[in-house]
């Protein structure tokens, strides 16, 4: 919403929620928004907060409450080491808050603060002095103009503490949100360092910290969430994410925070270590959660003569979303209104999606979702939406930092009779190496096989800006995607950005709907992952496909699943004894 006028007044609503927003009265606009080259800036003046930096219509920071901030990124990790700090790294922070606290500790012999844009500094030293106050005449800070993704290359082994104050993952800090970087993080710091990063509100981004922490623990030998509550930062809680170089570093934090404090004489107004920052008990068991999402998967055998056109599946749909609690997003997108034999039809859920097909008599149906999902009651409400009795079904973990076996287990194949509102005994996929699915004579394609198949792939450690960007994943599934598997696209590819602040998660969805089935992804930028469904009629090469894939997403392992679809006719024991399960990785 930006600047609006109420009346005689001047208000600023922010524009980071889509669905919720918070606002102030603005007394006199010090900086209009001004194009930077790199962002949109503004600089406010409020009675209440003082005066307000704003970016890309997102507020950073205030001088009534900066230091809240500012003095917990700042101190936390440096009271937290074994030993003091002497060489400290700031990775954007142009307004120069972290800068201020950092050199306030004795010990730190040198700062260095990469900063991507100029203005941001030289508008904040302008018309917000008390922020910067002293930091540009101490000889120990040093400014460098440039990418941080780009200079850290160069800092092996040379970091005490490594502050990562940059924006939310848009714009010009995209290239600070991916596993390359924070490898690049861990190599520049010495043995026992810390790096720590903002990471967001816990209950309206639920999923930028535990996103954060998985990437973090993939480079870093320990990770820690930091938590507070900051006025400016709407929703609550706020949270920074550490990652140390060497284990038992966070075990011994609290303590040297205590003693290092006490030594340093340092006088805070936020900050003191006697305030506990460990996450509530809800944050904390998000952050163990080891997976992305979860999918139930059914086969419905439908009653005779039962057609059922867009129309009648677009209710399906919707009411689906509201037996499982979710959200639906935009409208359905199908081929054709009859929905005849092999033809999708889509609703999105925020980044998730339900989908239906038939084929015969057989209903194909899909409901994934990233967050828990109410399983019996998706599979109780198909059934009896579509009045029939019985549902052939697979129940997945997706996205899952598990191992195979571990997923395997977690992946339960099954019968649920509506009449006696139950679920028959359960069975797991069977377990194979790549090598077997990639084979000539594997026996999924043996003989005729199943008339019409799933391809189910979550990739991992992808590359941010391709899985960021819907024109990059608009163009594999409605182009690249279609080559490779020699299958013929209807249509054109559908990309909606949901956007980094969606309750959800962050990132775009995309559907392509092909003849005789269809492809369905969502993509993570918080958890470098891809989660993509791909339905058929027509046989293709697993291995060209997934690899390809692979390739085109940079991403290095994959989990996946193969499924015999439209067979719910079939005794469970066959087709559990069809449904595969293994890994692929990157050669």
């Amino acid at each position: 919403m930006g600047l609006v006028k109420k009346g005689k007044n001047l208000w600023f609503f922010e524009d980071l929620y889509t669905d919720a927003t918070y606002g102030f009265q603005v007394s006199q606009v010090i900086v209009p928004e001004t194009d930077t080259g790199f962002q949109k800036l503004m600089i406010l003046e409020t009675d209440r907060f003082g005066r307000v930096l704003v970016l890309d219509g997102i507020v950073q920071l205030t001088e009534e409450d900066e230091g809240i901030y500012h003095e917990w990124i700042a101190h936390w990790p440096i009271f937290a080491l074994n030993r003091p700090a002497r060489h400290v790294l700031i990775i954007g922070g142009g307004d120069c808050g972290v800068a201020r606290e950092v050199l306030r500790h004795k010990s730190v012999e040198k700062v260095t603060m990469v900063e991507i844009d100029r203005m941001v500094c030289d508008l904040c030293r302008e018309h917000m002095p008390a922020v910067c106050e002293g930091v540009y005449e101490d000889p120990r800070f040093k400014l460098i103009i440039g990418d941080g993704a780009e200079v850290i290359r160069q800092m092996k082994g040379k970091c005490d503490v490594i502050v990562i104050d940059s924006t939310d993952p848009i714009g010009p800090a995209k290239s600070l949100f991916n596993t390359d970087f924070y490898q690049s993080v861990y190599d520049a710091l010495v043995e026992g360092g810390i790096t720590i990063h903002q990471t967001g509100a816990l209950i309206l981004q639920p999923f930028e910290a535990p996103g954060s922490w998985r990437q973090i623990e993939r480079s870093f030998d320990d990770v820690r969430v930091v938590q507070f509550s900051n006025v400016s930062y709407m929703g609550g809680p706020f949270s920074l994410t550490a990652g140390s170089k060497g284990k038992g570093v966070f075990k011994k934090a609290e303590r040297n925070a205590q003693k290092a404090f006490k030594k340093a004489g340092i006088r805070t107004s936020w900050y003191s270590p006697q305030i506990s920052a460990v996450p509530y008990p809800e944050f904390q068991k998000r952050l163990e959660t080891d997976k992305y999402g979860e999918e139930i998967v059914m086969d419905i055998e439908l009653p005779a003569n039962s057609r059922p056109n867009a129309r009648q599946v677009s209710k399906w749909a919707l009411q689906t979303c509201d037996a499982i609690n979710m959200l639906a997003f935009g409208e359905p997108i199908f081929a054709g209104d009859k929905l005849v034999d092999g033809e999708t039809l889509v609703q999105y859920v925020e980044t998730s999606a339900i989908s239906y097909r038939r084929y015969g008599r057989a209903g194909v149906l899909n409901c994934f979702t990233c967050a828990a999902l109410p399983v019996e009651d998706a599979i109780r409400f198909s059934l009896e939406y579509f009045k029939t009795g019985k549902a052939l079904c697979w129940h997945l973990p997706r996205g899952s930092f598990a191992d195979i076996k571990k997923i395997r287990q977690g992946t339960r194949i099954f019968e649920y009779d509506l009449a006696h509102a139950g679920i028959s005994r359960v069975f797991q996929p069977r377990l194979i190496e790549s090598a077997e699915a990639f084979s000539r004579d594997f026996g999924f394609f043996k003989e005729k096989g199943p008339e019409q198949f799933e391809l189910i792939l979550d990739l991992y450690n992808c590359d941010y800006s391709k899985i960021s960007s819907s024109a990059a994943v608009a163009r594999w599934a409605g182009s690249d995607f279609p080559k490779i598997t020699g299958l013929k696209a209807v249509g054109q590819a559908d990309a909606p950005d949901f956007g980094h602040a969606k309750k959800k998660t962050a990132g775009p969805s995309v559907v392509q709907l092909l003849e005789g089935g269809s492809n369905i992804s969502h993509y993570s930028v918080n958890w470098l992952m891809i989660v993509v469904n791909i339905v058929s009629k027509k046989r293709f090469s697993l291995e060209k496909t997934i690899r390809q894939t692979m390739k085109y997403f940079k991403g290095t392992y994959a989990v996946c699943w193969l499924l015999p679809r439209g067979n719910s006719g079939q005794p469970l024991k066959q087709v559990a004894e069809n449904t595969f399960i293994f890994a692929v990785e990157a050669k």
